[in-house]
């Protein structure tokens, strides 16, 4: 997939930028495959049409080394995947990118105001389907915190909420 190509288009933008800045400034990658899919998924999908949570967290891993290989000082999984900063940080480490931050996007609400962001990146979930099963549900705080917590003690060096 191009989320890890070496040559694809986010990986080559951070090596342009990289090369240009050097280390003066701070580079953030988002982090998900929904861009790389027909159907418009943050994920894999199983034979049922839902999101294999387990098999998409091995992608997740496989596009953050690149995107550190690239030249990232941070990256950001935006996919809402459990387990997806462990597996992340896990496999930055192993290819040597201790340094290399994770920047968690803890709790991300299914809510209404991503509308005018859905049409501006021109990303559409085929069938009709939505992310409410991998995004929180808007009126449930508690649910957010569980996943803040979790994600920190995963790794995360930073946690952002999205409404």
């Amino acid at each position: 997939s191009e989320a890890w190509n070496p040559d694809g288009i986010v990986q080559v933008a951070l090596r342009d930028l990289r090369d240009e800045v050097g280390d003066d400034v701070v580079l953030m990658a988002d982090l998900c495959v929904d861009e790389y899919t027909d159907h418009g998924h943050c994920g894999v999908l199983d034979g049922h049409g839902s999101v294999d949570n387990d098999a998409t967290l091995e992608l997740y891993a496989r596009a953050a080394v690149a995107q550190a290989d690239a030249g990232a000082s941070v990256t950001a999984p935006s996919g809402m995947m459990d387990g997806q900063v462990s597996a992340i940080r896990g496999a930055l480490d192993d290819a040597g990118h201790q340094q290399t931050a994770i920047l968690a996007y803890a709790a991300k609400y299914a809510s209404a105001l991503y509308g005018p962001f859905r049409d501006a990146v021109d990303v559409e979930i085929v069938d009709g389907g939505d992310r409410k099963g991998y995004q929180q549900d808007p009126p449930n705080a508690r649910e957010a915190m569980v996943e803040i917590l979790g994600d920190i003690e995963q790794g995360a060096d930073m946690v952002m909420v999205k409404p």
